[in-house]
Parts: structure tokens; sequence; C-alpha cells
């Protein structure tokens, strides 16, 4: 079975490539014959940067609003719960961020938690106000002032039908 596996990447680097085949030797698995010590570093390169959980960040955000918008509460909930382990996964990550990253959850999470809980647009809508500004000065504390969020005009989770 590794015979094959082998095979199939030194065809596939033989496509992709044009006339470079891949040896067994390279074509081994880091993961199984690399030191610890570089295994890692290999794992230490590819942790997402803070731009990565961004990106994911705001899809979660613009769910999060046309979530509560709709009254899809459950939805909503999850959104901010996988809003705040994105935040969590940054500080982990991205030690630098740590510290903002930290007075953001504290400042925000407790509150839009409960809001998303009430199940009630007039609590959510100022709960959403508030993480929307607190992302703001979190960004220009992080140097990225000029990352602002306005109110989503829409959401991307086929969930909330926005087709």
């Amino acid at each position: 079975m590794q015979h094959y596996w082998r095979y199939g990447l030194r065809l596939l680097a033989g496509l992709a490539g044009g006339v470079v085949l891949l040896s067994p030797a390279q074509a081994a698995d880091w993961r199984e014959s690399a030191t610890q010590q570089d295994k890692v570093g290999k794992l230490v390169r590819v942790m997402p940067g803070a731009s990565e959980i961004m990106l994911q960040v705001g899809e979660r955000y613009k769910n999060l609003y046309w979530a509560a918008k709709q009254g899809k509460w459950e939805f909503a909930e999850y959104q901010t719960e996988e809003l705040e382990e994105l935040i969590e996964k940054l500080q982990i990550t991205r030690p630098k961020r740590a510290e903002t990253a930290g007075e953001f959850l504290r400042a925000v999470f407790p509150g839009i938690r409960q809001a998303a809980a009430s199940r009630k647009w007039s609590r959510f809508e100022p709960a959403f106000e508030h993480l929307r500004r607190q992302c703001m000065a979190c960004h220009a504390r992080n140097d990225h002032g000029f990352v602002t969020l306005p109110i989503p005009k829409r959401a991307s989770s086929p969930v909330l039908n926005m087709d």
C-alpha cells in the first residue's frame, strides 16, 4: 500500500513539475521521519496568522449579525461560540496578540452571548454594535486601525438564504 502512495506522489510531482520526480526518500512523511525539533518547527510555520484567523472572524461576524436579524437564534449562538473560539485560537497562535485578544474576549463575549441567548433583536442590536466597536478598537491597538467594520450588508452562510 505504501508503495502505491509513493508512486502516486512521484506521478503527481512529475505532472506538476514536468520532469521532476521524487525519490522514495524525498516522499517520506516528515511527520514520521523528522526529528521532534523539526516537527515542531514545521508546525509553528504552518500555524495560521492573524490575517487568516481574521478572515474567518469576518465570516462569522457577518453570519452572526444576519442570523440574529433573521431570528435564527440558535445559529446566532453558534456563530458567537465560533467567534470566541477563533479569538482564543489567535491567542495561542499569535502570542503578540494574546493580551489584546484577551481584553477583547472579556469586553465582548459575555454581553454578546447573553444577547443572542435572549433571542430578542432589541437586546442583540446594541450588543452587536458594542462588538463591532470593540473589534475596531482592538484593530487600532494592534496598528490596524485602517481595518474598519461596517454593519454587514449580507452574510455568506447558505443557512441564511441571502441569495
